[in-house]
């Protein structure tokens, strides 16, 4: 996109270039917001959670999500054996925390 008049004619008069960035620019440069609906147990238990931690909803979900990510990035790339170790791994803490 051209850069509008007013910056082309400044630019003619000072002899410098003025970067200009395009609304477009500026929208893909953000960060992308999502809006998701919930039934009222999971909105009053994300109420509940967020207040523990001290944090707003937003910031708890954004923190959910980010840690769902990131495990299944962490997941997506294991073989088999991998897969079975980690299972086995997470039964036994299971069991542990039980005992306990």
């Amino acid at each position: 996109m051209a850069k509008p008049k007013a910056i082309q004619w400044l630019e003619e008069q000072t002899g410098q270039s003025i970067p200009y960035t395009t609304e477009k620019q500026v929208s893909e440069a953000r960060e992308r917001h999502l809006s998701v609906r919930v039934d009222r147990a999971t909105a009053a238990a994300l109420d509940a959670m967020a207040a523990e931690r001290g944090a707003t909803v937003s910031q708890l979900v954004r923190e959910l999500l980010a840690q769902a990510v990131t495990e299944r990035q962490s997941t997506v790339g294991l073989d088999a054996q991998a897969l079975v170790d980690r299972l086995a791994a997470d039964v036994a803490e299971v069991r542990r925390r039980l005992a306990g």
